[in-house]
């Protein structure tokens, strides 16, 4: 009764902490890699119409993320003079750093959107918990999802993946409820939902098979309750929401391909991987114009089956390794988040025998397959590059431990005691690595200090920490200094005096270096860059590590005594 009674000042009260942490974080990190990409590319489409930027992301995130950058009447950079489009990376980098605005105001205006959204999602979750599972199993749910470091470190950047992972779960849940329920409102829930997805990123396109393994479920468990006829309205109302929806996000190149003549998308369509063999055959059956929606989800697949350069333990790789996110999973998770899939596991296990398949709720299926699918599915990509990947999974992750727990009503005392645990144990890891929830690693990983002996790139490193090395060099009386960076943001726009490090071969102009010296994690592991490049530094110790992203060096000569 007290928990019901208080539930929503504590959901209130963590909303609340949640948006402080996110926030202040927030304005003391520069822009991520591919943030300077997003915002700009996501103002050209609301001031120029321009979809041709950035294909292998679809606009909605963009575009609500520029959208209050319009009343800053931003300048927007030319094309070069041949009207082919530039580097994205240097035209994100010239919107930022040569604008009118200053950079750190539009990075936090656009970020703010994610921001919004990650305090929405905290309020949504806990209604649609405490609605299907009690006050108790919503607040931990809510405690769970809301102070998970790697959910705080993406839900503060202008980038897909922590919008993806909150519609994706509800896409989820809420087709588990048109298949209990059967009415309609709750089936154009789900289908505005899984559009929505899919317009904030292409990696949605799983909801499909997971819609379809759901709907089996539902089938076999009450065949007399799924005719086909049901089947025809249900994928009816998915797929003409899917439609408006995409005509309506992506209107000034849905009208360009209504009005001008565009190449067919059987054209352009990379036949090499089984995506772009789908989007082939159907551009090539229903004669379909080359939209940015269609070409951007071949793009997706193209880059999926080339890889990305990776890191792992170690080693390097162009295509990656099947079991890279199992590594990820288990070295970035939360020791709660640990605990939650053993929980989640052996219940699953013990209900499965006591009741067998068909005693099995269709919830807990919607609860357990679509994360499971997702993972799976993620080892057979050549991008690994970060967890953010799979954040998807979590959130169904902390709703299915919570509802386990509530569950074993025998046992009501101690199921409450170890959520309360887990709860505690998972503000006490988030509260370890702010306000650098970026670099997070758990502790059975040794920690943040341990992050490089198994990963990089966005894992620990994504450019975000120039602001916290300004403070730094600050504290020690001095901006100039020698940095090997990897990241967009401009070091002389925050004021650094960045010099440049010799060639890896030559030996007397590292002998001659009297300087701190500074290089990304990234690069001093060798990836993107020969390992060669940065071997004079590796060979010693950093003095200080910086946001854990950057590390510091001290190559200063020792000053002469002055005279007695």
């Amino acid at each position: 009764m007290t928990v019901s009674r208080l539930f929503w000042p504590a959901v209130a009260c963590v909303a609340a902490v949640v948006g402080v942490l996110e926030v202040r974080s927030a304005l003391d990190e520069t822009q991520t890699w591919d943030e300077g990409i997003h915002i700009s590319a996501g103002y050209i489409y609301l001031v120029r119409g321009d979809y041709s930027w950035n294909l292998e992301h679809p606009p909605l995130v963009k575009l609500v993320s520029a959208l209050p950058l319009t009343g800053l009447h931003l300048d927007v950079p030319a094309p070069v003079a041949d009207g082919k489009r530039r580097d994205q990376v240097q035209y994100g980098i010239e919107f930022l750093y040569r604008n009118r605005v200053h950079a750190d105001t539009i990075l936090i205006v656009a970020r703010s959107a994610n921001i919004l959204l990650a305090l929405l999602f905290v309020v949504a979750l806990a209604w649609w918990t405490r609605r299907r599972f009690g006050s108790a199993a919503a607040l931990l749910a809510v405690v769970l999802c809301a102070f998970d470091p790697n959910l705080i470190a993406h839900g503060r950047y202008v980038t897909t993946d922590f919008p993806v992972t909150v519609f994706y779960f509800f896409a989820c849940v809420l087709w588990v409820e048109y298949l209990e329920r059967g009415a309609f409102r709750s089936l154009l829930l789900a289908a505005l939902v899984f559009t929505t997805a899919m317009v904030t990123k292409f990696s949605a396109v799983l909801l499909i098979p997971t819609f379809v393994v759901l709907y089996a479920v539902g089938w076999v468990e009450r065949p007399k309750e799924f005719p086909l006829r049901r089947l025809a309205v249900a994928g009816g109302a998915i797929f003409a929401t899917l439609f408006a929806g995409v005509i309506a996000i992506y209107w000034p190149e849905t009208v360009r391909c209504l009005t001008t003549r565009v190449p067919r998308l059987a054209d352009v369509a990379n036949r090499g991987n089984m995506a772009g063999a789908i989007l082939w055959r159907l551009g090539r059956t229903l004669h379909l114009p080359a939209h940015r929606f269609l070409v951007g989800l071949n793009a997706v697949a193209e880059h999926n089956t080339g890889g990305h350069a990776s890191y792992l333990m170690g080693l390097r790789s162009e295509t990656g390794w099947w079991y890279y996110f199992p590594v990820v999973f288990a070295v970035k998770s939360t020791i709660a988040a640990l605990a939650a899939a053993a929980i989640v596991l052996v219940n699953g296990i013990w209900r499965t025998v006591r009741a067998g398949f068909r005693g099995i709720p269709i919830m807990a299926v919607g609860l357990a397959f679509p994360p499971v699918l997702y993972f799976v599915l993620s080892m057979t990509s050549g991008i690994n590059i970060g967890m953010r990947h799979i954040l998807p999974v979590y959130p169904f992750l902390y709703v299915g431990v919570a509802a386990a727990l509530r569950s074993a009503t025998a046992r009501a005392k101690a199921c409450a005691t170890v959520g309360l645990a887990l709860g505690l144990l998972q503000i006490l890891e988030c509260r370890s690595i702010a306000p650098d929830y970026l670099a997070f690693f758990n502790a059975l990983a040794g920690g943040p200090a341990n992050g490089p002996l198994y990963l990089a790139d966005s894992n620990i490193d994504w450019g975000q920490d120039v602001k916290k090395l300004v403070h730094w060099l600050d504290a020690h009386g001095t901006r100039r200094v020698r940095v090997f960076y990897f990241g967009n943001a401009q070091l002389r726009y925050y004021g650094v005096e960045e010099l440049g490090f010799p060639g890896p071969r030559d030996q007397q102009g590292w002998n001659e270096i009297d300087d701190y010296c500074v290089a990304n994690v990234t690069p001093l592991l060798g990836n993107y860059v020969p390992l060669e490049e940065l071997a004079q530094l590796r060979l010693r110790e950093p003095i200080a590590k910086v946001g854990w992203s950057m590390y510091v060096y001290d190559l200063r000569k020792p000053k002469p005594s002055p005279p007695r």
